[in-house]
């Protein structure tokens, strides 16, 4: 039995017990008001003593036929009573209905989740996943097709699913039609490629990005729909070589994208259609003296980089500016790029 299935049983031992209990006395009260003429209060007190074996006395003497009914509900009933009692006990005292409540509860938030991030695949790199976006306080829901990943999830405070992500369904319950992005962070390439491929089908506008191990695998995620692959070597073996030929601006990349550092961040801010800034040059808004923002670049809305912005630039619409800047600072621009907050 696995672990999934010993969450799952107490409940439905728990559930069942009730309602056989609640059968017993249904049948036994309208046995007693069937056979002995008897109104409902009275058939229902027989019926509870009888089955409770309280040894309380008659309401009235019966007949034989009342005495064999009689004699069968004590039977049949009492070890339902009891046996019901136990479960009921063992499911409070055990804490099975915290783990229930539990259950209940994750679902309800996940009903709730909007905007929210998928990550798919709860091993090593997933949990650093939901580590960072957990501390940049963006809402996201795992799915793990290991019960013992899900669970070590939801020991961390995470929204989990059990299931295979590859999977219409168990997308649909994470949420995909409100998500926002998805990241396929399973073990392997071919289980990401079907994770792509379905996510993208189910929601042709999903932000997504995926894992890969190998060459081969980057161009197959591409083409299955992925905007983003991160090559995992790859992008670690550029990471070292920097550490050992220019060691300082690595520790200065990793200040500015730790988010935990709330004296420096860097950021990037899409510019809504309401937003102040949406027409005026960037010498115009000067980000610099006005708000203690850098700005490092400008991306145009049809995708084409500026790594240094000219004073003269027009910011558009749809436009995302990437600055570098303290964490309030940082909030209020992206409130003013929202149109949320005048200049």
């Amino acid at each position: 039995m696995t672990k999934e299935s010993q969450q799952v049983s107490p409940l439905r031992r728990f559930s069942a017990s009730i309602i056989s209990v609640a059968l017993l006395i249904v049948s036994g009260t309208s046995g007693y008001m069937y056979l002995e003429h008897m109104n409902l209060l009275d058939a229902l007190y027989m019926t509870v003593i009888t089955v409770a074996t309280v040894g309380f006395s008659e309401v009235r003497p019966m007949d034989d036929v009342g005495k064999i009914f009689t004699m069968v509900l004590i039977v049949s009933g009492t070890g339902i009573f009891f046996f019901t009692l136990t479960n009921v006990a063992v499911f409070f005292v055990s804490g099975e209905w915290k783990e229930h409540w539990e259950l209940q509860r994750n679902e309800r938030m996940l009903r709730k989740l909007n905007d929210h991030f998928i990550i798919c695949g709860y091993g090593r790199l997933g949990g650093s996943v939901a580590e960072e976006l957990r501390t940049k306080s963006i809402p996201f829901v795992v799915i793990d097709n290991a019960i013992d990943n899900v669970l070590r999830a939801r020991d961390e405070g995470f929204l989990a699913i059990k299931g295979n992500a590859a999977d219409e369904e168990v997308l649909a319950d994470a949420g995909l039609h409100r998500a926002k992005g998805l990241i396929a962070a399973a073990g392997n390439d071919a289980e990401n490629v079907f994770i792509v491929l379905t996510a993208r089908n189910l929601k042709p506008n999903l932000y997504i990005v995926a894992r890969a191990d190998c060459d081969e695998s980057e161009s197959k995620l591409r083409r299955a729909g992925a905007e983003k692959v991160v090559m995992l070597y790859r992008s670690a073996g550029k990471r070292m070589a920097n550490l050992l030929t220019e060691p300082e601006l690595e520790e200065y990349l990793d200040e500015l994208s730790d988010a935990g550092n709330l004296n420096l961040r860097i950021a990037q801010c899409l510019v809504a259609e309401k937003s102040p800034l949406v027409g005026k040059s960037f010498q115009e808004v000067d980000l610099y003296n006005n708000h203690r923002i850098n700005v490092v670049g400008y991306k145009l809305p049809g995708g084409e980089l500026h790594t240094t912005p000219r004073p003269a630039e027009i910011i558009q619409k749809n436009g995302t500016i990437i600055v570098i800047g303290q964490g309030g600072d940082l909030e209020m621009l992206n409130k003013l790029a929202q149109g949320e907050e005048k200049k």
